[in-house]
């Protein structure tokens, strides 16, 4: 990993020495004894928004493991006139508004970390620093290739491969690392190919492929055959309708709708559902002109065909169908082990005294806890973002908050991240403050 990180280690002057462990320490589970024996992890760090003398500026943004604290270098460069030196002791940062300190899993390739009314963007890291993050997905999970297998599986990766095939100009079948980095991050392949990675993400794929001598393999990338034995759970199964129907073309139209919808994300579907509220005024109930006018208000494109056939299977004979049962059928269902652990979320939630089967919806909103939502810690959204996701998730819920409530935004969650039961084991631990298994 990173040259960039080799020079600060290295060139012009050196920094205070840190007590870095050697990588086969880091080796199997993440053993909580090795937080005591002053590990640290060290990045290269840049300033965010940088002008003038300051873009050349490089620091060494060291996390120590033992004790949750941060350091702040910059090292000489010869014969630039920059003495470079320490900007910031080895001490405790708060993020800025917010109570919290920073902790080992808020440092990532592409974090941003604010110090002093200055922003330092995370470029780099070691060979030690990037191990110990794919050693320990599960504070790191954006080093957790498992993940990124299947977010590349529901993507769509036509987009990509065009990319990379233009840069490939003697086909064979292999580019720059730096070049399948930029591919990946550029805004307008991402946007095609429903594909949202961090800067992390991308560095733990590239390390996956396994780069020669700068080179990178990409055809395996593409057709899905590269990453196929680190998917936890096998190839991933397109989500289905709450009830089979029996029809085959029935339930590949709507496998189609609900793809198209979570794709967006897990409120895709209460964008629907909103949309449908709206165009019905009050009725609960829409015409085929209307679901069609719904489902480019959401930017759906549903072939003719498959429109109708969803139509006809829930029209009872009056040319209209019912919005709650239309969204009903779309929202997959959680396996018994997902809904058994948000029960039990919604049990540690409920009056344990008078156990009235609800909870307010203020107090629900207050005791969750958006900073520990995954995809916060990927960089990938951020803590209002995911205040945000609960609050709109529960919408509609008049004041008191009920386990099919909980159950029903779950299973969109489910299915817009496409998380498997222990992924959502460990974000309901985090999000609601549990200890031990759900």
């Amino acid at each position: 990993a990173g040259a960039a990180a080799q020079r600060i280690r290295g060139g012009g002057g050196q920094p205070p020495e840190l007590p870095v462990a050697a990588p086969e320490a880091a080796q199997g589970k993440r053993d909580p004894a090795a937080r005591e024996q002053g590990q640290a992890a060290p990045f290269v760090g840049k300033l965010e928004h940088a002008v003038g003398f300051d873009v050349e500026r490089v620091f060494t943004v060291t996390y120590f493991l033992d004790t949750d604290e941060l350091a702040i270098f910059e090292p000489p460069v010869k014969n630039s006139g920059r003495t470079g030196g320490k900007f910031m002791e080895r001490c405790k940062v708060r993020k800025p508004r917010s109570s919290d300190y920073y902790s080992e899993a808020d440092l990532f390739l592409g974090a941003r970390i604010g110090v002093y009314s200055r922003r330092f963007v995370l470029v780099d890291a070691d060979e030690f620093t990037v191990k110990y993050m794919e050693q320990h997905p599960e504070v790191f999970p954006a080093s957790d290739i498992h993940r990124i297998a299947a977010k590349l599986e529901a993507a769509d990766l036509d987009q990509v491969a065009s990319a990379l095939r233009a840069r490939d100009r003697l086909g064979r079948g292999e580019v720059k690392a730096e070049e399948l980095k930029a591919v990946l991050r550029a805004a307008s392949v991402a946007a095609a190919a429903g594909l949202s990675l961090n800067d992390q993400e991308v560095h733990t794929l590239v390390r996956a492929l396994g780069p020669r001598g700068g080179m990178v393999p990409y055809e395996g990338l593409v057709s899905g055959e590269a990453l196929a034995p680190r998917r936890r759970d096998g190839p991933r199964k397109t989500v289905q309708m709450a009830e089979g129907s029996g029809d085959p073309e029935l339930d590949a139209a709507v496998a189609k709708l609900q793809g198209l919808l979570y794709r967006r994300g897990p409120l895709g579907l209460k964008g629907l559902e909103r949309g449908l509220a709206h165009i019905s005024r009050g009725a609960g109930c829409v015409d085929r002109a209307d679901l069609d006018t719904v489902l480019g208000f959401c930017g759906v494109t549903l072939g003719e065909e498959e429109a109708s056939t969803i139509f006809r299977a829930l029209d009872r004979g009056s040319a209209v169908v019912n919005c709650a049962e239309l969204v009903q059928r779309l929202r997959p269902p959680l396996s018994g082990g997902m809904e058994g652990a948000v029960r039990e979320v919604f049990d540690t939630l409920e009056d344990p005294t008078f156990k009235t089967g609800a909870v307010d919806l203020e107090e629900v909103l207050a005791r969750y806890r958006p900073g520990r939502h995954p995809r916060v810690a990927e960089g990938a959204m951020t803590e209002g973002d995911a205040q945000r996701e609960l609050e709109e998730g529960l919408e509609g819920v008049q004041g008191a908050v009920m386990a099919k409530d909980l159950i029903g935004f779950y299973s969109d969650v489910v299915a817009g991240y496409q998380l498997n039961e222990a992924q959502l084991e460990d974000m309901l631990r985090g999000t609601w403050g549990l200890s031990g298994r759900t």
